[in-house]
């Protein structure tokens, strides 16, 4: 199916696919805490979502890292060992295809960032409802005033965030109203 695929078109498919996976695992997300995400983003936003998600925590990253290199190995490895051993040669033969393996880490990438969204919004419900939320964040708005919040998330258009003892999601927009978005250092 993809055997005569320039570059381009190589390019092109795989922007596609970043960004149904980047709607998909976004609308998951904010969905589950109560906002519709479509109505907040733009393409950009959804094309680099999974980009962000790797990028904003070093555990996410090992995590995707060692999913891609399971399912490589499994794949070029594992899977031919149990071949050999069960004496099916010519179903070994289809599975060392190189559609196999870039199937195999497609399905891959399709499954683990709406999984990992799922996750990650399920654990931020529970802590919406138990208020058991920090704040990690100072927004300062045009009109002086200032907020200290837990930041759930941001595009390039709004952030997404929750004051300290509320169980609702808020959403600001970033130019027309935030000046400024600081870090709220960690106490050790």
């Amino acid at each position: 199916m993809f055997k005569n695929l320039n570059l381009q078109e190589i390019l092109s498919l795989a922007y596609i696919i970043l960004v149904v996976i980047g709607v998909i695992s976004e609308s998951i997300f904010y969905g589950v805490l109560g906002v519709h995400y479509l109505e907040y983003t733009s393409i950009l936003d959804a094309l680099i979502s999974p980009f962000s998600l790797i990028t904003s925590d070093l555990r996410v990253f090992i995590i995707v890292v060692l999913v891609m290199l399971f399912y490589y190995l499994y794949i070029r490895m594992f899977l031919p060992w149990i071949f050999k051993k069960t004496k099916k040669t010519k179903s070994l033969e289809s599975i060392k295809s190189k559609k196999t393996l870039y199937f195999a880490l497609l399905l891959a990438l399709l499954v683990i960032f709406p999984s990992m969204r799922i996750g990650m919004s399920v654990s931020y419900k529970q802590k919406l409802k138990d208020k058991k939320f920090k704040n990690d964040h100072t927004l300062v708005f045009k009109s002086g005033e200032v907020l200290n919040v837990k930041k759930i998330g941001q595009n390039t258009s709004y952030i997404f965030y929750v004051q300290e003892d509320d169980t609702e999601l808020t959403v600001t927009p970033v130019l027309d109203q935030i000046k400024q978005i600081k870090r709220i250092p960690k106490k050790d």
